[in-house]
């Protein structure tokens, strides 16, 4: 799991700095971490971390009995690649944790996510968002004890949408991350299941460019 962590990170480390052109001369220092500006690349890396509405979905959802979503949390790190002053790519690499609470207690399953987000500017400060991700169960617990990650689905995927405002190097943005894998992948008694419950996530952030 460490490996594959550390894997991520140096493969976003790696794209900020080819997202990165060598400036020389007079034109040094002025190159713009903002989605969109015709005076600038749409380049650059950055801090990010909000609030996240996580809930589950899915046909069976209902087998939980009664459950409500938590608003919990997602930090991490973005860089960006311009392929011209309309379209960006944007991976990045967050802490991301969600769950629900039921019967007066928590259920908390914390990932590390890899979205790769195709960025479109719809003015100079506003921009969709628009791509799949990946995520890693890192850990899951009820209330402060650990729950065994043998029956759940450690490997998720699917979809993020959203939109974004930036004001100097400043974003603040929207987000939803919808889970396509089940939650789980087997039952109690060790045997395989297809349960439709997956996780849904309405993200608010604000990030930061260097």
């Amino acid at each position: 799991m460490k490996k594959t962590i550390l894997l991520l990170l140096t493969l976003l480390a790696s794209l900020s700095t080819y997202a990165q052109p060598d400036s020389y001369g007079p034109a040094a220092g002025r190159q713009n971490h903002n989605l969109f500006s015709r005076s600038g690349n749409n380049s650059g890396f950055g801090v990010k971390g909000g609030v996240n509405f996580a809930i589950l979905n899915g046909s069976e959802k209902d087998v939980l009995g009664n459950f409500e979503g938590l608003t919990t949390f997602h930090a991490g790190i973005y860089t960006q690649f311009s392929l011209s002053d309309f379209f960006s790519i944007q991976p990045e690499a967050l802490y991301s944790r969600k769950g629900i609470e039921r019967n007066d207690s928590t259920f908390r399953f914390d990932y590390l996510e890899v979205p790769v987000l195709a960025v479109f500017n719809i003015t100079e400060n506003v921009s969709v968002h628009f791509g799949p991700q990946v995520s890693v169960m890192m850990s899951a617990k009820e209330d402060d004890k650990e729950i065994d990650l043998e029956p759940l689905n450690t490997f998720d995927y699917g979809i993020a949408a959203g939109a974004e405002a930036r004001l100097s190097i400043f974003r603040l943005g929207a987000r939803y991350n919808l889970g396509l894998a089940d939650l789980r992948k087997e039952n109690n008694l060790g045997q395989k299941i297809n349960q439709d419950i997956k996780h849904g996530v309405f993200q608010v952030y604000l990030g930061v460019g260097f």
